[in-house]
């Protein structure tokens, strides 16, 4: 069959191709917009492990995630340099705290992260930096990223944390989308001015970075072994996916994402179904002149198959394009990590074909109606 049969099919009707290719790209777009929330929540939760500089990690064997990581006695920190192969081990502490905007009076939550201030804790310098600056007590470095609920705010200004006059002291870009509203680099004598005095004996994590030339494994085995078992050691990208699993597959915000995507499949079969089906309807009589001229039925079946694939590939860029001007658009509004990769751009199109396949064989059935002898 030299005539390409589905694509003529497809376009002899520019209205109806165009509602069915608008109906599909509506789908594939949900599909999109589900997939691209899904990734950047696996993004979003591990930001704050990416953005430190560590090789293994020191926490509660009690630990469950970052905003719920139980203290340990930070002597286990002490035991821990002792190990041949470690270079340092920096104490981190962490909790939520208030916020208040003494110009508006606003008031919203956040994260809390309390360092060494002689640190250099994280991977970026610009951090780095200006933990000098947070040495005196009650001074603070504030995330540019924060949610508009914190209200106008500049370095060299005071704001209330927990209730206390705090001097932000500089800024950094990090952005805790749904961890918190917003995140606050401190001392750990601050950390402790704050949250209380009695986390002067305790630590949330103890970040550790092996010595030049260490095997990370050798060094994680050693520290195992040297350790009591009220502590467990991990890995950055161990600790990491056990993050991202966790928000995943347990946070109901995960699940609904994952949901999503399944429901926009489902929706997009559906309608791609009804309109094949529709398709293979009106054509039975030409179905059935096929048949008759003896072209064999994996043929004609070929000719439904190709014409859902037809349609999704029509629907599938525009779906792309609308997708990515949202994807830009929620992150300049929200900050929120979504951005369009080849991962993702893939992922959607491999769903879309197999959408399209499936709901074009569930539509084959009218093919096998169409008879011949009808046409006598």
């Amino acid at each position: 069959m030299r005539t390409p049969l589905a694509w003529c099919n497809s376009i002899e009707q520019p209205r109806r191709t165009a509602a069915a290719v608008g109906g599909i790209s509506f789908a594939l777009l949900l599909i999109f917009m589900q997939a691209g929330f899904l990734g950047a929540a696996r993004v979003n939760v591990s930001i704050i492990y990416q953005a430190l500089d560590f090789d293994l990690v020191i926490h509660s064997r009690a630990y469950l995630t970052l905003p719920r990581s139980d203290p340990f006695d930070r002597l286990r920190l002490l035991q821990a340099v002792s190990v041949p192969g470690v270079g340092r081990v920096t104490r981190l502490l962490t909790d939520s705290y208030g916020w208040r905007n003494p110009r508006t009076g606003q008031t919203a939550g956040g994260m809390m992260i309390g360092v060494p201030a002689d640190s250099s804790a994280f991977v970026d310098g610009e951090i780095n930096r200006q933990l000098v600056t947070v040495r005196p007590t009650l001074t603070a470095l504030i995330d540019r990223r924060s949610r508009p609920s914190y209200g106008p705010w500049a370095v060299g200004e005071k704001c209330l944390i927990n209730d206390q006059p705090t001097l932000i002291t500089g800024s950094f870009a990090l952005g805790m989308g749904l961890l918190s509203d917003g995140c606050a680099i401190v001392s750990d004598e601050t950390y402790e001015r704050l949250m209380g005095p009695g986390n002067t004996r305790f630590a949330n994590l103890g970040l550790v970075k092996v010595a030049p030339g260490a095997d990370p494994a050798q060094v994680a085995a050693a520290l195992r072994q040297r350790l009591p078992g009220d502590v467990v050691i991990a890995t950055k990208a161990d600790i990491i996916r056990r993050e991202q699993n966790y928000f995943i597959s347990v946070k109901p915000v995960g699940i609904m994402f994952q949901v999503g995507v399944i429901v926009a499949f489902a929706a997009g079969a559906a309608i791609l179904y009804q309109i094949l089906a529709s398709e293979m309807n009106n054509r039975l009589g030409e179905f059935a002149t096929l048949k008759a001229l003896g072209y064999p039925s994996a043929t004609i079946y070929g000719v439904g198959i190709q014409q859902g694939l037809i349609y999704a590939l029509l629907a599938y860029g525009p779906a792309l394009g609308l997708a990515t001007l949202l994807y830009r658009l929620a992150r300049h509004l929200s900050g929120f990590p979504l951005y369009m990769d080849l991962a993702r751009a893939g992922f959607v199109l491999g769903l879309a074909l197999a959408m399209c396949a499936f709901a074009a064989v569930l539509s084959l059935g009218k093919i096998r109606r169409a008879d011949p002898a009808a046409l006598f």
